[in-house]
């Protein structure tokens, strides 16, 4: 298992005209990120932010739970937040059942795509994938359900060259009580234009996808191959119509989940999660680093006794992996917001904590338009209810 806080120090000989040696450290600058603000937002009742992307001038926009601002359950709620944040809006969406957001990214107009789970739409009130559409100044444009016959989960979503979008989630609509992945590719509208499943006999689930640099998709997740319960990790890249590429399966002994996906320079990606494998004591951050043809690059094992796992991770301006989750291993709550920074060769050169005395969680990550980093999540540390928790850093030399 890798070990952290690596201080790099050079010593120079420097030798005087009487030629007497003489030593001296220096302690070489390193990169580090640097808390530029922390914010929490929500009300009186549960909110979690669960996603976050980049807009124009330093903005985000979140995307997460409510129960609190007149919540008719919950609802799927959009906010975006400039670059001292501070709140500048929030969209409230869905109906009057339960509903929940997962994951929020640009169409290629520039619009925000949100996609969630719903339970308002349905017939047979099972679960939904909800989609949204909303305009950069708070108005919704479109929102639409896909399901069958059971429940379908709407975990991430890319829009694609011709305005549409691809979804991804989980099906229980094919199988025998076990989940399927399930791909959608709407239109510009929001209307489907194909579906299809992928599985196998038992749990196939979904944790996050990303655009790659020639403009294909990466999925992420897990894979039940032996055991249900012991799962492996799961990679697949596809074209913008869904269309299979390739797809790799890795793990080990146990559980191993991918949560997030980043794309690199190079037309590869980087993904994160955790494992229960590779002789982790409970579980343990893993990252992984696949080439544009699949190959497995480097996979680096991050953790100490107890949990350690990742949710979201984003690339820097200096090509740098930024990845966020959560530990109880370290810190004063019960789990506090753990972030890890790894150059291009997955070799971590800093980490950081951030939370109080409860449970604090990180959900999203993005690189906005300042270079800075922001992180989202979940926070019941600082007020009585959970709310969205918020903190943006910004890289330097220490």
């Amino acid at each position: 298992m890798n070990k952290f806080f690596l201080v790099a120090t050079t010593t120079l000989l420097l030798f005087g005209t009487n030629s007497v040696a003489k030593e001296v450290k220096k302690v070489a600058k390193k990169p580090i990120f640097e808390k530029v603000w922390q914010e929490t937002y929500g009300d009186t009742d549960t909110d979690r932010a669960k996603g976050v992307v980049a807009l124009e001038d330093g903005d985000v926009a979140i995307v997460g739970s409510c129960k609190s601002f007149d919540a008719k359950q919950t609802d799927i709620c959009v906010t975006r937040v400039n670059a001292q944040g501070k709140t500048l809006w929030r969209k409230m969406l869905g109906g009057k059942n339960l509903d929940e957001g997962s994951a929020i990214t640009r169409a290629k107009d520039g619009s925000i795509l949100v996609v969630g789970t719903s339970r308002s739409f349905s017939k047979k009130r099972d679960r939904d994938i909800y989609v949204a559409k909303v305009s950069l100044d708070g108005k919704g444009i479109w929102q639409n359900t896909f399901g069958r016959d059971r429940a379908e989960y709407g975990r991430a979503i890319a829009g694609t060259d011709d305005g549409g979008a691809i979804v991804v989630g989980e099906t229980e609509s094919f199988g025998s009580g076990y989940r399927d992945i399930f791909i959608v590719k709407i239109n510009k509208n929001g209307n489907m234009v194909t579906e299809q499943k992928i599985g196998g006999e038992k749990n196939d689930l979904i944790g996050g996808m990303t655009r790659t640099r020639d403009g294909n998709l990466v999925v992420v997740g897990s894979r039940e191959i032996d055991r249900v319960g012991d799962s492996d990790f799961f990679v697949m890249k596809m074209d913008q119509n869904g269309k299979k590429i390739w797809a790799r399966t890795y793990g080990g002994e146990y559980e191993d989940m991918l949560n997030a996906v980043t794309p690199t320079l190079d037309g590869g990606i980087v993904a994160a999660g955790y494992t229960r494998s590779y002789g982790s004591a409970q579980t343990d951050l893993s990252v992984m680093n696949f080439s544009a043809d699949g190959k497995l690059m480097w996979h680096k094992i991050y953790g100490y006794k107890r949990y350690d796992f990742a949710n979201a991770i984003t690339m820097s301006r200096d090509g740098d992996f930024v990845i966020a989750g959560g530990t109880d291993s370290m810190g004063e709550g019960v789990y506090d917001i753990y972030v890890i920074a790894l150059d291009r060769h997955g070799d971590l050169f800093w980490s950081g904590l951030y939370g109080g005395c409860n449970t604090d969680i990180a959900h999203g990550i993005t690189r906005t338009s300042d270079g800075s980093i922001v992180i989202v999540g979940e926070s019941d540390s600082y007020t009585n209810a959970k709310d969205f928790f918020m903190v943006k850093l910004k890289k330097s030399l220490k």
